[in-house]
């Protein structure tokens, strides 16, 4: 597994050992004490423990605790790893190579505030090691008092904790039925049952910021396993004689093998898995045949299975030391955590973070004895357990520019010497801007997919709505701020909330339609009269009242007036389209009252906008409701959504043949035109809509491609041979008649595929990408001002034939 290969067997990315064991903390649970209760977070873990603290839960009379974890004499390394486990997803939010314990560039322990802050600066102060200090304090306050981590595990099998946070081997040997019908707790509480969960987190606000966060029921969520000691492997001394040698490869490999460790790691032995083989369907059934029920089997691998390969897997610390860094640290947060447990309680968790930070800055001086060589020493050291390059460090003449000299004794002269010397330095310096150039990029493309992946899963602005029987009395297409005053328009500020207590109980409907005039969006009614037909056509297909039928357009439920609202609202466009349930095209054939072009479907086609709100719906919903309303009899029928056609049926469908070349040619969203195109985008003052849209499509495609062999299977074939037209990397610019070719998806598409590859094959998909050599998207995005007497027509709108 991806955390064990670089917890066990690596070192400065050169492999070292053959791995035989995986260790981590494991999170363990009374499954039928919790029942339903959420335990995604560590403030859910804790306040669970302290709910069951005190209560008989084993049926002997006697009060029990909320928790089993190693307090006592049983040495440092299972307090450590416990304290750890809660800390590491406080403390390391962007993936295994930040590490959980130090800044990699200073070396600056990370528990303090100010440490987090270098290094998180945007990041609430819940990530910090005192809110899991304080954590920790809590759990301790419920749990079996001074005891081991073999007396922890007694405890959790004989019914009396709760909770328990122990090494995968204690929890394996307790949960195993070892060819009998129940477990070793079961067997002493009757009607007990435990299950192993994926180790709690810290609540995340965003992705930008977690880009590793999980999704859960009580939201974004970060996690971070701790892989206490990561386990053990084999290695050879370089001292052994060749005989020596090859025969302890000769074992190692014999014993690492798939042949011999996957039997193994199913006994009670001091392996746990450690391969990904060890945790495919053939283990569960294996399981099985050992007595385990198939879902609790099922469920135990995918938490093993989410531990050894999450991407930000914290792993434990293998530095010169170990042992002064952890008797370090629970001594300094000993009072606070303890109190009169062990001694007065006389220190604040902020003052104990600060101690325990102070003691970890003066181990490398005691380990190598001269400063700043100590902490730069141990720094590489820390970066070399995390596969991190070395720092090139300015050594005032040794070092790289060494290197220079060294070459010049062979040269000779002095004033090859000078050359030489200023020749290395400016070669140094080159390749600090250009790597420091490539990290910077790829921290920017990693921004990007995460922020494109973020824009669909939640609205920016409120969902305004109109009930249909609401629309039908209004008799004419009004403004955002008109129907607002009067009542008549319903909100809905978030995507969950919308679907349940919209999208579950009524029928959604998005009209999309080109405006038909530049101040108004239909200034002879032509297009709200076939609004009105589609909607009692949509009421007849559904067999429900109109008061059931709520509609979205655009002039109504996006703002007319306040331009930081309708921003937000027109950034929200694809994610609008994608949620309802039908998407209405309304073309009839009319024209333009400014300009007298001809409006109908083909012109519908060419705006930009309307693609997107087109692509946006298809590839969440697919073909079956989306329809043209064009104010004549259409052929939709009932068939298409279950039942007969009604009398009546205004609308056609928009696909009636499946997905052709003609439909993908309409959801090549940048191929459409613009009306800030045609303006000139303010003299070149602002962005282009396309710069806006090209996130939430880049999202949209993020969807599309993680689910390309299932849900989104037809959509992805669909477009997988036109990417290169529907995400293009460049587009064309206007302004002051000059026009410019500027970025818009750059190599996006390749990164987040290459990522999505990734994360399906556990990182096993070959080669890395270089992405600090790629290029990023378009550096500018929804942020752009708007020009001052911008409406949403004007980007919406029809202005004529596309130019």
């Amino acid at each position: 597994a991806t955390a064990i290969r670089q917890g066990t067997s690596t070192y400065d990315s050169k492999v070292y050992s053959l791995p035989i064991d995986a260790d981590y903390m494991a999170t363990v649970v009374r499954e039928d004490l919790a029942g339903n209760t959420t335990l995604d977070t560590w403030e859910q873990w804790v306040a669970f423990a302290e709910s069951q603290n005190g209560t008989d839960m084993n049926g002997d009379g006697k009060p029990d605790h909320g928790a089993c974890i190693a307090l006592g004499p049983a040495g440092h390394f299972s307090v450590f790893g416990v304290l750890m486990a809660i800390a590491a997803p406080h403390l390391q939010l962007g993936g295994t190579p930040q590490g959980a314990f130090f800044n990699t560039d200073t070396l600056e322990p990370k528990l303090t505030a100010a440490a987090m802050s270098q290094i998180y600066p945007d990041a609430p102060s819940s990530f910090s090691f005192e809110t899991a200090l304080a954590l920790y304090k809590r759990l301790v306050d419920v749990a079996v008092p001074g005891v081991s981590a073999k007396d922890a595990w007694d405890y959790f099998k004989n019914g009396s904790c709760s909770t328990w946070i122990s090494l995968p081997g204690f929890v394996y040997k307790t949960q195993d039925t070892k060819f009998g019908t129940t477990n070793m707790l079961t067997r002493n509480v009757p009607n007990a049952t435990m299950a192993r969960v994926e180790a709690p987190g810290v609540p995340c606000p965003s992705r930008s910021t977690c880009p590793y966060a999980s999704d859960t029921s009580s939201g974004l969520v970060s996690r971070a396993p701790f892989l206490a000691t990561s386990g053990f492997g084999f290695a050879i001394s370089s001292k052994a004689s060749a005989i020596q040698q090859q025969l302890l490869f000769e074992l190692f490999t014999y014993v690492s093998a798939p042949e011999q460790s996957n039997p193994d790691v199913q006994e009670w032995t001091v392996s746990d898995p450690f391969r990904l083989s060890q945790l495919d369907n053939e283990t569960i059934a294996d399981l099985v045949e050992r007595g385990w029920d198939e879902p609790v089997a099922r469920q135990y691998l995918e938490v093993v299975d989410a531990t050894l390969n999450h991407p930000n897997a914290a792993l434990d610390l293998r530095v010169p030391g170990l042992g002064l860094y952890m008797s370090s640290l629970l001594d300094a947060t000993d009072s606070y955590v303890h109190g009169t447990a062990r001694r007065r309680r006389a220190e604040s968790a902020d003052a104990a973070c600060e101690a325990a930070s102070d003691a970890w800055q003066a181990i490398p001086l005691q380990l190598y004895g001269q400063e700043p060589a100590a902490t730069n020493t141990q720094l590489d050291i820390y970066r070399a357990q995390l596969g991190l390059p070395q720092i090139v460090r300015d050594t005032g003449g040794g070092g790289n520019e060494e290197i220079a000299l060294i070459v010049t004794a062979a040269v000779g002269g002095m004033a090859a010497a000078v050359i030489l010397g200023a020749f290395a330095f400016w070669i140094v310096a080159t390749l600090r801007r250009k790597r420091a150039l490539e990290r910077q990029a790829e921290a920017t493309i990693k921004k990007q997919i995460v922020s494109a992946v973020d824009a669909l899963k939640e609205i920016q602005a409120p969902l305004a709505l109109i009930r249909a029987s609401d629309f039908l009395e209004i008799g004419s297409l009004q403004s955002h701020e008109a129907l607002r005053d009067k009542g008549v328009l319903h909100f809905v500020d978030t995507t969950s909330q919308f679907i349940e207590t919209v999208f579950t109980r009524y029928v959604t409907v998005f009209f999309s339609h080109q405006w038909l005039a530049f101040g108004d969006p239909d200034p002879r009614g032509e297009q709200y009269a076939v609004m009105v037909k589609a909607a009692r056509s949509i009421a007849a297909l559904e067999k429900v009242p109109l008061e059931d039928i709520f509609l979205w357009v655009d002039v109504i439920s996006i703002s007319q007036s306040c331009r930081s609202v309708q921003t937000l609202a027109i950034n929200s466009l694809p994610c609008f389209a994608s949620l309802l349930k039908y998407f209405v095209t309304v073309c009839p054939t009319v024209k333009h009252a400014d300009t007298g072009a001809v409006c109908n479907k083909a012109s519908y086609h060419e705006r930009c906008w309307c693609r997107a709100e087109l692509m946006s719906f298809w590839a969440r919903n697919g073909t079956e409701r989306m329809f043209y309303a064009t104010g004549g009899s259409g052929a939709a029928r009932r068939s298409e959504v279950g039942g007969e056609e009604p009398e009546g049926m205004a609308l056609e469908p928009m696909a009636p043949e499946g997905v052709t070349e003609s439909f993908v040619d309409a959801i090549k969203v940048f191929h459409g035109s613009l009306s800030c195109c045609r303006l000139g985008h303010a003299g070149g003052t602002a962005c282009c809509d396309k710069e806006e849209l090209m996130l939430p499509m880049l999202g949209l495609y993020a969807e599309i491609y993680a689910k390309r062999d299932g849900a989104c299977k037809r959509i992805n074939d669909a477009i997988e041979g036109h990417l290169d037209e529907i995400f293009p990397r460049t587009f064309e610019y206007c302004a002051n008649g000059t026009t410019v070719q500027k970025l818009l998806f750059g190599d996006l598409v390749t990164v987040l595929r290459h990522d999505i590859d990734q994360a399906v094959a556990g990182g096993r998909t070959g080669r890395p990408l270089q992405i600090g050599k790629l290029q990023q998207g378009t550096s500018k995005a929804a942020d752009a001002p708007i020009p001052h007497g911008t409406k949403h027509g004007s980007k919406h709108a029809s202005a004529g034939p596309r130019h």
